[in-house]
């Protein structure tokens, strides 16, 4: 099903990246929830959108009257904008906010609750710095996905907020906007790794400490590789990985990639830090895609989720991206839960898959050759 009608027209939305018979919506419930909620009680014209996943608020707020609409993932300001372009739908990119921009002052605030409990944390914090008081927020999820703690965390940051009827196992939440802040964002916050001390932003993953896969993963790193070889630490996080790269091959360069602004922040931030006079590469979209210089060595710790839903799909689109960017000879070096048998897949896009390392929980695979070739 790819038409949505809401109550100002319809719109015939697709997932991104599109795939050939896509058994996934690009909206749910809760989407239909706050277009619903905004029909009834939208006070003016303009609407700021939040964490919009796949455009649905976003166009179909712009048919209602102005909106904006601000994200973390270049993955949805994507899908929104190909969605446009389907429907002839005319919007101005630049109405697309990455996190810390000002909005225009809206008239009411539609947010899907993301699915990282410190991002909404974040967003919250500057929303209370700009919004005007009383300015109306209406907050929406799906039950299964919906933290119990949202109630008082909307209390903690807007001084109010309170949980109304659910629909169709989705659930409205409505506030109003104090007129300043209550609650300094926690967000940035440190992380231990080694010697260093990681800026981790927002709703980036290991957010309180490195996680135990990093760790493995760092000790299965590429060391003293020849001068001059490009490294991809893709699926960047806070950017540990490509940093530790960073230390052991001081004479190649890296490139970070990832889709989250946040986590592309966090490694530029970290990068300044510790690495000020090394050349190095940041890339915010769809894993490798539009990068055409090929790779020596690429390193991937592939998310098993794309917000809420969770498969091999992510890790099947980078395996690919990964193979038709190494250059001749060059190497993918993967980490994954031991369970979710990524060897499988490897072996059937590289001739040559070794296990190089391992523990109850994880295994790191070194992949070379092409399958085929």
């Amino acid at each position: 099903m790819t038409e949505l009608t809401h109550p100002w027209g319809t719109l015939t939305l697709k997932r991104w990246p599109r795939r050939r018979q896509e058994p996934l919506q690009a909206w749910d419930n809760a989407d239909r929830y706050l277009l619903d909620t905004l029909a009834e009680r939208g006070r003016g014209e303009a609407t700021l959108v939040v964490n919009d996943q796949q455009g649905a608020l976003w166009l179909a707020a712009s048919q209602r009257g102005q909106a904006q609409s601000l994200g973390d993932s270049w993955l949805a300001r994507r899908a929104a904008l190909a969605n446009a372009a389907d429907n002839a739908l005319s919007v101005d990119e630049a109405d697309w906010l990455w996190p810390g921009e000002t909005p225009r002052l809206p008239d009411q605030v539609l947010l899907r609750v993301p699915k990282e409990l410190a991002l909404l944390e974040q967003q919250l914090a500057q929303l209370c710095a700009v919004l005007p008081s009383g300015t109306p927020l209406w907050l929406a999820g799906m039950d299964k996905h919906l933290p119990r703690q949202l109630v008082p965390v909307m209390q903690r940051y807007l001084g109010n907020g309170r949980a109304e009827l659910g629909w169709k196992k989705a659930r409205l939440f409505s506030a109003e906007a104090p007129g300043k802040p209550l609650q300094a964002s926690p967000y940035p916050t440190r992380v231990k790794a080694g010697d260093w001390q990681l800026t981790v932003h927002a709703g980036v993953f290991a957010q309180q400490q490195l996680d135990i896969g990093a760790r493995l993963f760092m000790a299965h790193l590429p060391r003293n590789l020849p001068d001059g070889s490009r490294i991809a630490d893709l699926g960047c996080g806070n950017g540990v990985i490509g940093m530790t790269a960073m230390a052991q091959n001081p004479h190649a360069t890296v490139t970070f990639c990832d889709e989250s602004w946040l986590a592309l922040k966090s490694a530029r931030d970290n990068v300044a830090r510790y690495f000020p006079d090394r050349q190095c590469h940041f890339h915010l979209g769809d894993g490798l895609a539009g990068l055409t210089e090929p790779f020596d060595v690429i390193l991937l710790n592939p998310p098993f989720h794309q917000g809420h839903v969770v498969g091999d799909q992510v890790a099947r689109r980078l395996f690919r991206q990964a193979r038709q960017a190494l250059g001749p000879g060059g190497e993918l070096r993967v980490i994954g839960n031991r369970h979710l048998g990524y060897h499988k897949l490897l072996a059937g896009l590289f001739d040559k898959v070794t296990r190089l390392g391992g523990d109850r929980k994880f295994v790191v695979w070194q992949c070379r050759g092409l399958a085929g070739d």
